[in-house]
């Protein structure tokens, strides 16, 4: 079977030349003999270089050939991934029922207080359905909550600690608080063990009441905010268009005065072209108590809309100017008290992954390999009426079944099957497959999944190019780095890994 080279060459910002291998997930230093070596074995290769010296031949390809041995290092084989045929809704189902489900989100009303300028579930997104008005039954929650937890049931026989993870969300999930306190007391009255609570808000309704039971049941709260009033007020606003900063911060102060000690409050923060990294950090810096907060960054969604045509490419280069500034004053040591959000967002979180690669392994599920999307029906978003989706993520995504009749795995089995067809058959020899992130919500197009853009995978392996290159040089200048990032995310971080679902 033919065999391909599946890395990436990169180099550090001192010259020094590094090759990421995707099939045993190291990085190896590359001088040139092993680059030729690599390059002149790779019968794919277009980049050839001149034929390595005689005296290096034999020692590179020695070397190339134990790390293969030894770590199955630099070949793959030229079909792999092996794409399977459409899977069997029967097996589909066993697996559910055996790995599955680690959330449940409940979709407890469409409506929302706000009138935010990139919602997902907006005009701007024209593949995404408009999330349905309608206020979510008790009845169905129940229904909703029996069948999650009943698979957890099941799946505790063999995996005691698993946790059950339900999630409350919208539209503005607080526009129905009296439902979300009946669904918590009812599977309190269950007495099932384990359970945490999310909830992500507008935060305009996080009034006393709300906020001393959310800190009673330990719900791991989630406000958006993205930064001081101007940047925040510029997307956030009501349907009038008023800004709704003011309301949002006065109430997280309230939630501080009276609890300030809760580990469970977070923000996601969302920002495009037009935000002022600088700003935004300085914001977050000046309260001392989001030092005790949990962050999440994460951009105006970029895939099929045409959000990102309002800007200039004179602000596109600016933004991603003071980007690369800001990026190179975080590079000081860190120490035990450091929680600076953008910290986490520039080094902590995206080098956590890189670094961690030889740990996580391939992404993807035997059914659908290759990238990092989940299998639909390994969580459970339930809307108003009952239905169920795959994701909160991809809104307008097929319907997999009810409250009512549970998964429909032949839905399933059609919707993995048309992913495969047209996403992961293109990724045989992806360059950089052990880092890949990519989900059902890059690839959704409202009728079918596709790239975006022709060139989005290259973007992909660009970017992580990149990102390595970043890594490596501060590597270089302090090799202790890695140490501090993984004992700082281990310590401070440890609850994010049970809360990033």
């Amino acid at each position: 079977m033919k065999k391909i080279l599946r890395g990436l060459h990169f180099q550090s910002v001192s010259g020094m030349d590094y090759y990421y291998d995707d099939c045993s997930g190291m990085v190896f230093p590359c001088p040139g003999g092993l680059k030729n070596t690599l390059l002149n074995q790779d019968a794919d290769s277009l980049d050839r270089l001149e034929k390595t010296p005689p005296e290096q031949l034999e020692y590179w390809e020695r070397f190339i050939q134990e790390r293969h041995h030894k770590y199955g290092a630099f070949w793959a084989p030229g079909s792999f991934p092996q794409i399977p045929s459409k899977p069997d809704p029967d097996v589909l189902a066993e697996t559910t029922a055996r790995n599955g489900f680690r959330q449940l989100i409940l979709t407890v009303t469409g409506t929302c207080n706000l009138q935010c300028r990139y919602c997902i579930n907006s005009m701007i997104y024209p593949y995404s359905e408009t999330m349905p008005s309608e206020t979510m039954s008790l009845q169905v929650a129940k229904k909703a909550v029996d069948y999650y937890l009943d698979n957890i049931a099941r799946i505790r026989r063999s995996d005691p600690c698993r946790t059950a993870v339900i999630t409350f969300y919208g539209g503005e999930p607080l526009l129905q608080f009296p439902l979300i306190e009946e669904v918590v007391r009812y599977i309190r009255e269950k007495k099932v063990a384990n359970v945490l609570f999310t909830i992500s808000t507008n935060g305009l309704l996080l009034d006393d009441k709300v906020t001393d039971f959310f800190v009673a049941n330990n719900f791991a709260v989630w406000v958006s905010l993205d930064g001081p009033e101007q940047q925040h007020d510029r997307n956030r606003t009501t349907p009038g268009g008023k800004g709704s900063f003011s309301d949002v911060f006065a109430n997280i102060k309230r939630f501080w005065q009276r609890h300030s000690d809760y580990p469970l409050l977070g923000f996601l923060v969302t920002y495009d072209w037009r935000s002022d990294i600088s700003e935004l950090w300085q914001f977050f810096k000046s309260h001392q108590e989001f030092k005790k907060s949990l962050f999440m960054f994460n951009p105006v969604g970029s895939h099929f809309t045409d959000y990102y045509k309002q800007f200039s490419q004179q602000e596109r280069n600016a933004f991603f100017e003071s980007v690369a500034t800001i990026r190179k004053n975080l590079y000081a040591p860190l120490t035990d008290d450091d929680n600076d959000p953008l910290i986490n967002f520039f080094i902590l979180s995206p080098y956590r992954l890189h670094l961690m690669r030889k740990i996580l392994g391939l992404p993807g599920r035997p059914e659908i390999p290759g990238t990092g999307t989940c299998l639909p029906g390994e969580k459970i978003c339930v809307l108003p009426d009952g239905r169920l989706q795959p994701c909160e993520r991809v809104p307008g995504l097929a319907n997999i079944g009810t409250v009512e009749t549970g998964l429909n795995y032949k839905v399933i089995a059609e919707l993995i099957n048309m992913y495969n067809r047209n996403i992961t058959t293109q990724c045989s020899g992806c360059r950089i497959m052990q880092l890949c992130k990519t989900c059902f919500s890059h690839f959704w197009s409202g009728k079918d999944f596709c790239k975006p853009t022709p060139s989005f995978c290259e973007n992909q392996v660009q970017w992580t190019g990149e990102l390595l290159s970043e890594i490596y040089s501060l590597l270089e200048e302090v090799p202790g780095y890695y140490e501090e990032v993984m004992k700082i995310y281990q310590r401070r971080y440890s609850q994010m890994l049970s809360l990033n679902f």
